[in-house]
């Protein structure tokens, strides 16, 4: 995958810039800035982020196809227990406080946030947790984000849904909407969706008047049959009841054991946040935040394809990523490393021999 990246940028020097900016984000430290940087100055990473021409789309299909790829391999190796595909959708905000003049359209205030909101589609099959797609909210009068969730769901390669096994669609409460639900059926998907304990029934009903898990119900602008349970959450002091809806007769428990499923798109945010600088961006055109945001999620798939094999404690829950580094080396690291070294002691020849020679 890293050798299919190279290509995307055609002159040495945005080969170079793209090097060190990934040696930054595979620190872990989750601050991949510019000014940490030793070999390539911060004006020069700016520049490869917002003015370089390198074909951002180009990455992206090498992203994509290797994501693929990657699917099909481990459907093969496992031909009669085929792991079921889900497909996660949720929206997470890239909180900001700064100005950002050209970023006007797309900072908003969304649920108290003031930020970037970004949809985003991830994908789950068996141990693998690809990240495939992402939509920008561009705020009210705009598609909402059910619209865009959908418009996602386009993306992905016919391949992919094909099977034995239906593809499964796992979202939250923001997602409920009559219009969403009748999309991903239309595609051929299952659905497990959170849903509001005022959604209203036929009958006049809400579903917080249901009082058995796994309840056959048909809400207000469906025609399907829908199954609801739900869960107590003891986050608080005051218990905290989450209902679940989905089109499948699964029963009440395991719905309700289904629905936590939607819970590992958090641990990629956070993972992806905390880890490899997602919303540290701080560029001043959309081509450099497009970019970041791109390379962020490559140095992700890196750390995950590269590591398939290692434990990662509680399912849904990634490693503590400094505990990995002092135990294992990703195989591709050090090739970057030893680069981006090399560059640097290049660097301080050329400035030493550039000083002049004492006289004895």
């Amino acid at each position: 995958m890293y050798s299919d990246i190279l290509p995307c940028f055609s002159r040495k020097q945005h080969r170079e810039s793209f090097e060190v900016f990934l040696d930054l984000l595979l620190d872990g430290s989750g601050r991949p800035l510019p000014q940490r940087a030793t070999v390539k100055s911060p004006s020069a990473l700016s520049r490869f982020l917002n003015h370089a021409v390198w074909d951002t789309r180009h990455l992206c299909r090498v992203l994509r196809q290797h994501a693929l790829e990657t699917v099909q391999d481990w459907w093969r190796q496992q031909p009669h227990q085929r792991p079921r595909l889900e497909l996660l959708v949720d929206l997470t905000s890239l909180e900001k406080t700064g100005k950002f003049s050209e970023l006007a359209d797309w900072v908003h205030t969304f649920n108290s946030v003031h930020g970037v909101h970004l949809v985003v589609l991830y994908l789950c099959c068996g141990q693998l947790r690809l990240p495939w797609a992402f939509q920008i909210w561009r705020g009210k009068g705009t598609p909402s984000p059910a619209q865009l969730a959908l418009k996602l769901l386009r993306t992905v390669p016919s391949a992919l849904m094909s099977g034995k096994r239906r593809p499964r669609l796992h979202a939250d409460g923001g997602f409920e909407s009559a219009e969403f639900i009748r999309g991903v059926l239309a595609r051929g998907l299952d659905i497990v969706v959170g849903v509001r304990c005022t959604r209203k029934l036929e009958g006049g009903r809400q579903v917080r008047d249901l009082m058995v898990r796994g309840s056959l119900v048909k809400p207000t602008g469906l025609d399907h049959t829908m199954c609801v349970s739900w869960v107590w959450l003891y986050r608080n002091k005051e218990p905290e009841q989450r209902f679940v809806m989905s089109n499948l007769d699964l029963g009440g428990k395991y719905l309700a054991r289904l629905g936590k499923c939607r819970w590992r798109i958090e641990a990629f945010f956070k993972t992806v946040k905390g880890r490899f600088g997602l919303e540290r961006f701080a560029q001043h055109s959309k081509q450099g935040v497009m970019r970041w945001w791109c390379l962020s999620g490559t140095a992700f798939l890196l750390c995950h394809l590269q590591n398939l094999d290692l434990p990662v404690g509680r399912a849904g829950m990634w490693p503590d990523w400094g505990d990995l580094a002092r135990t294992v080396r990703f195989s591709f690291v050090p090739d970057v490393r030893r680069q981006a070294l090399q560059l640097e002691l290049d660097a301080l020849d050329a400035f030493q021999h550039a000083l002049p020679v004492p006289s004895t």
